[in-house]
């Protein structure tokens, strides 16, 4: 029954706004939800702001670069929603591929990084509106999401933890 999806994404926390991915975006059947929170009692009809059936994920959870909504499906669709309004600010198809997109897309600085299940990294520059700079084959299966700390990325792999720095 289509109305029991299970939720496997987390949804984000964007100042006021809770960025709630629904639906079975691997199925076709995006949702995506914009639910401010505050208020009592009932808000059900009051405090869902917007929705919409053109972006969400089912397993890699959205996240943040501070100001927009990080979206990454699936398959590889990667848009920047405006939290208050839903609106798409830009949007990236990754290179296609039959591998999926398991992690949560991490944002470091400028930049998102995308891990697809086959091993690619993508790395997008989220400041000029989604531009796809690079994308590295690290050779074995990732379904973990990268994690950026002190100048560094973190890709567990299926056999390695890698370390990626630049300094």
């Amino acid at each position: 029954n289509k109305n029991f999806w299970p939720a496997v994404a987390t949804p984000v926390l964007i100042d006021d706004m809770a960025i709630v991915p629904f639906g079975r975006a691997d199925k076709r059947q995006p949702r995506l939800h914009g639910i401010q929170l505050s208020g009592r009692g009932d808000v059900t009809q009051t405090h869902r702001k917007w929705k919409t059936d053109q972006h969400s994920c089912f397993v890699p959870s959205p996240t943040t670069d501070g100001t927009n909504a990080l979206v990454l499906s699936d398959r590889g669709s990667l848009a920047a929603i405006h939290p208050k309004s839903g609106k798409e600010i830009w949007k990236l198809n990754l290179p296609e591929h039959r591998s999926s997109y398991y992690a949560s897309p991490s944002v470091a600085g400028n930049l998102v990084y995308a891990a697809r299940e086959d091993g690619f990294i993508f790395v997008v520059d989220i400041s000029a509106s989604g531009k796809l700079v690079s994308e590295q084959d690290l050779e074995e299966r990732i379904i973990a999401s990268p994690v950026g700390f002190n100048h560094q990325i973190l890709i567990r792999g299926e056999r390695h933890l890698m370390c990626f720095s630049n300094h």
